[in-house]
Parts: structure tokens; sequence; C-alpha cells
């Protein structure tokens, strides 16, 4: 069948690059534009026109907008059209979603995604729309394969990047179902409202705090998890829980999905695209093109392999790639500080990323409370350590290589 960007998914769309492109440019706001849920007659407006009371209003100044409508055009590939300029001239999302759907008529339908988040410089990565329905086709017959029926989507990731678009939008139009999202399906998930046939679109920790939170899972409910590494142990409490199937999607933004596997226990199966080229790298079937991959693997056989480990050092955080060298530079670009140390948290620990901190002699006036709130401006929430250590020096083991350290 034929795959389709219908009105309301580039709407969807839409107001996920304006949230991604907002919480750049504002980062003290994030969690205000990750958690809005948007809708066609939200309105990009200037100071000058501005409501007191309209909450469809979004208010921005001129360079904003430019850089809004610049992700825009990025992302949908717009700048052949030659109507691209016309969305600064449009202000609705409605208006926008048109205007891209003209332009997807015209010139190209290919997507543009971003690696993951707001962290580093973004990469773009190009994906051509028939790559991607064509995957989305697969991902429908894999899970009518394993006999799981779909009556609705419960998306907890964002539309714009490649698992999201795929799975929350792709998918659910040839499955012909409606997407829950946003505050809504976190809530369904946590609050033990998942419905009989529901298709959960979740995250490694996301789906962790489910496991923890609920006492069963109605029949038929069918996960995915991708963005990171699942633990072991949240696909298995998923299963014991009464969930009908976990599929653990591997993939990147450069690649879209590579491969899929339904226990922990088993190596990931590869996607019908792709091929393995070497150890390090794989061969797209339909372009004829090698892409070098993001992680190490262990191969099992020429269609099979098991994770060993980023190459790049990112970590998943509630979804996102963050990348703790970059916040360790940021931490240490602060005037009080020395040295800094960044790791993700170990699961006893909790979620999210720990900082250690050395302050600079004669500074003794930083707390915990005051970086955060100086880290606010610089980084988006998800970026920022839950937990700040301080000491002397930074931790290192007998070799003078750092270590962890506890909390």
């Amino acid at each position: 069948m034929t795959v389709s960007l219908r009105k309301p998914a580039l709407v969807q769309l839409i107001g996920d690059l304006v949230a991604e492109e907002l919480t750049r440019l504002r980062p003290a706001e994030s969690n205000e534009w990750r958690r809005r849920t948007w809708q066609a007659n939200d309105e990009l407006v200037p100071q000058s026109k501005a409501s007191s009371d309209s909450f469809h209003e979004v208010v921005v100044d001129s360079l904003e907008w430019m850089a809004i409508a610049g992700r825009v055009v990025q992302f949908f590939n717009m700048a052949e059209s030659g109507i691209e300029d016309y969305l600064l001239r449009k202000n609705t999302l409605s208006d926008w979603a048109d205007i891209v759907a003209k332009a997807r008529e015209i010139a190209s339908e290919d997507i543009t995604v971003t690696t993951s988040g707001s962290t580093g410089e973004p990469k773009a990565c190009q994906h051509s729309w028939s790559n991607l329905a064509d995957e989305a086709q697969f991902l429908s017959d894999l899970i009518k394969q394993q006999s799981a029926q779909v009556n609705q989507v419960v998306a907890l990731v964002p539309s714009h990047h490649i698992y999201g678009l795929l799975f929350s939008v792709l998918l659910p139009d040839i499955l012909d179902v409606p997407v829950v999202r946003g505050f809504k399906a976190f809530q369904k998930l946590t609050s033990g409202s998942l419905q009989q046939e529901d298709l959960v679109i979740g995250f490694p920790e996301a789906l962790t705090q489910a496991v923890k939170l609920l006492r069963h899972i109605p029949s038929e409910v069918t996960f995915t998890t991708s963005s990171g590494p699942c633990p072991a142990e949240t696909v298995n409490g998923l299963y014991a829980l009464g969930a009908s199937k976990v599929i653990e999607i591997y993939g990147s933004s450069e690649t879209a999905g590579i491969g899929y596997r339904l226990s922990p226990n088993n190596p990931f199966q590869l996607f019908p695209r792709w091929k393995k080229d070497s150890a390090s790298k794989l061969l797209d079937k339909n372009a004829k093109q090698p892409y070098e991959l993001p992680d190490g693997l262990n191969w099992h056989s020429d269609e099979t392999f098991t994770v060993s480990g980023r190459v790049d050092n990112a970590v998943s955080i509630k979804g996102t790639n963050v990348y703790p060298s970059r916040i360790e530079a940021t931490i240490e670009s602060h005037p009080g500080v020395e040295a800094a140390a960044v790791r993700k948290k170990k699961p006893d620990e909790g979620e999210g990323l720990k900082a250690y901190v050395v302050m600079k002699s004669g500074c003794d006036n930083l707390t915990e409370t005051s970086l955060k709130q100086w880290l606010s401006e610089q980084l988006i929430d998800i970026e920022i350590p839950t937990h700040v250590s301080f000491g002397s020096a930074i931790p290192t083991n007998s070799m003078g290589k750092r270590r962890d350290w506890t909390l």
C-alpha cells in the first residue's frame, strides 16, 4: 500500500520541529516546548501582535521564526520546491502543513532527520522516502507475523526523530489506527490505563519506569523500544506483567532501523535492507552504499549480531543520545570550575546523569543548586546532571584513568 504523510501527521511533525528549535534557542524553556501538544490552529506570532490570553500563540522574534522555518525546510527537503519562503508569510501550523504538502508534490519527498537531541552539532541524515516507506511496511508485516493486533498506538517519543517518524507516523498510517501522544501517552502507560491491542512506542527509561509502577498489562499489548540499550530485566519484566511482544529495535539516525529482536537472550536480526559488509560496516542493498556502524557489533552470522557498545561514547537519557564529554566541557567553562567528570547513573542510583566537579582555588560559593541554574542556560534539561558531587580531584584508578564514583 502507499504510505503517505496526511495533514494531521504533518502538523505533528512541524510542531515537534518547532519545539526542537525553540528548545535549542531557549534552553531554560525546554520542558515547556517538549511537553506541548501541538494543534493545527497553533500559530507563530511576533511580539508586536501577541495577545495576552491566546494559548495557541507561540511568540517568537524574527530570527527565531527564520530558524524554525529553516529547520522545517531542511526536514522536508523543501529547498528545491521554490515555495519554501511561504513559511515566512503564513503563521499557523495548518498553513505550514499545506505548504509542506505542496512542496512534496512539486519536488522531493525525502526526509532529513538530525542526530538525536540538541547535543553537539546535530548531523543531518537524509533518507529517501521509498526506503522509509519500505521499512514502515516491513515493520507492519513484522508485527502481523507476531500475531499482534493493533487498535491504537501509544507514542512516548517525538515524531521528528527517525524512530518516532517510522513508528509513530508511518506505521500508524499503514495500520490505519489512531495515535496517542505526549503527556496523555505517558499517563496511559504509568497509570495502568493501557488497553488490549495497544502498541506502545517506548524507550528504555520509560519502560523501566513502567515495570516498576505497573501490576498488570492487558492481553495483546505490544511494546517497541529503541534509542538505546534496553536492560534485559526491563524486557523480561514487561513479559512477566503480561506483554504480548517486546520488540527491541537497533538503529541510528543515519541508517534508520538496522535490526530487531524479541528477547534479550537472542541476537538482533538484520532488516531486509541491510547486508553485512565488514565487522564495522553495513551495505545498503538498495543504494549499494556502505555505512560505518555507530557501535561495535559482535556478528553471530551474516544476518545476526549483538551490540557491544557505542563507538561515539554517547549515552541514552530518556530516549535521547547525549554526550558526556560535551557536558563535561560545558561544566568546565564555568568560571569557578577547574575540572569535571560526567557519567550516566548506574541503575541503583536512579535516572539521568551525575557529575563530579573540582572547584578552582579560591572559589567557595559554588553549590549544586547554583551550578544547575547556570547549566540551565547552557544545556537542555536532560543534559543537566541530576546529582553533582564536589571534591578536590576527579576520581581515578590505580592506573590514573578516570573511574566511577558513588553518590
